[in-house]
């Protein structure tokens, strides 16, 4: 598939923030629902580079383990469990709840996001056109319209939301940190592959307009 918006945009995928003021607002109207939707943005990108950077450490300390690295798979969880126990990020705010996919009694948080054109996707000036508006919509936070934009010029997307069970992930590191401290280090393996295998992949197909 096509990608049609870089990482940096992230956030404004993951961002259940209201459309941007309709053309009949004041432009300082405008510019407050701006301000307010970038704001919202600036808070989930927090929220989920900070559980991006937990499963990474994750990662990272199962593949010390492999290298027979124990003392950096030791910083590496412990690195991940601080991550997540931190109470400066309001990870309930940011909380998927309506989720398809098939999830736990449990806290999923939005730590990654992809969004692709769909796979019989043909160029046109056209749609290159309605591609560059949504790009733009969606460096100002407006998600609805940039999809809009897009499905109304016939383009079809997928959109992938990787979500991290905060409550599973948390009691995975602390066990893992106990068995590192053991000196079980295969047990804290399998345990640390546990949190990574519990990510969800939550995908919704936003259908051309015909």
């Amino acid at each position: 598939m096509k990608k049609l918006i870089l990482a940096g945009l992230l956030a404004t995928m993951m961002s259940s923030a209201p459309v941007l003021a309709a053309a009949t607002a004041t432009p300082a109207q405008t510019a407050a629902a701006t301000a307010q939707i970038q704001k919202e943005a600036a808070d989930v990108m927090q929220v989920a580079v900070q559980g991006a950077n937990a499963m990474r450490d994750i990662q990272f300390a199962r593949l010390a383990l492999f290298h027979g690295e124990p003392a950096s798979a030791k910083k590496l969880t412990d690195d991940a469990a601080t991550l997540l126990k931190d109470d400066s990020a309001d990870w309930k705010k940011f909380v998927k709840t309506d989720a398809k996919a098939k999830m736990i009694d449990d806290q999923y948080v939005i730590i990654n996001a992809t969004v692709a054109l769909s796979e019989d996707y043909i160029a046109t000036p056209a749609k290159e056109t309605a591609i560059k508006s949504a790009n733009e919509k969606l460096a100002k936070g407006d998600q609805k319209g940039a999809m809009d934009t897009l499905r109304l010029a016939g383009i079809g997307v997928m959109e992938n939301q990787y979500l991290m069970p905060l409550n599973q992930t948390r009691k995975a590191v602390a066990q893992a940190k106990k068995l590192l401290a053991d000196g079980k280090y295969y047990e804290a393996n399998l345990v640390l592959k546990g949190a990574e295998d519990g990510i969800v992949v939550d995908s919704e197909m936003f259908a051309a307009s015909n």
